[in-house]
């Protein structure tokens, strides 16, 4: 009976590590909507979000410091947090419901398929 008890557990334990393993992933899933290659239409600035929490992100860039974003966080609220290394180049921007609000609002983004605005700035993915 003891072993059948302890073969019970090792089995509900990997089942329920495989299940909030699979809950994290589509947990984190939504938010990999941004991860690509994204260019401006009147600028051509490039825009480079990978999966790793990394980025190339021109338009924050400080010159007083000489440097730009390289990370890149989505919080839970859906706000978008860039940070530099050297900790001169960070800003945020609040997820919003349309493309009218974005455009109007510099300290806000909206992402849509492969529609991107941010600092009232139009994106297009490229890949």
């Amino acid at each position: 009976m003891k072993h059948f008890v302890k073969r019970y557990i090792k089995a509900a334990t990997v089942c329920s590590l495989l299940f909030l393993m699979t809950a994290n992933m589509t947990a984190c899933g939504k938010d990999n909507q941004i991860i690509g290659s994204w260019v401006a239409e009147d600028s051509n600035d490039i825009l480079q979000f990978n999966d790793d929490g990394s980025c190339s992100a021109p338009f924050t860039y400080n010159a007083g410091w000489i440097e730009s974003a390289d990370s890149y966080i989505i919080k839970d609220d859906g706000t978008l947090v860039f940070s530099s290394s050297g900790g001169h180049a960070n800003d945020s921007f609040v997820k919003v419901d349309s493309e009218e609000e974005a455009l109007d609002d510099g300290s806000s983004y909206y992402i849509s398929g492969d529609t991107l605005i941010i600092d009232k700035e139009k994106y297009t993915r490229t890949e």
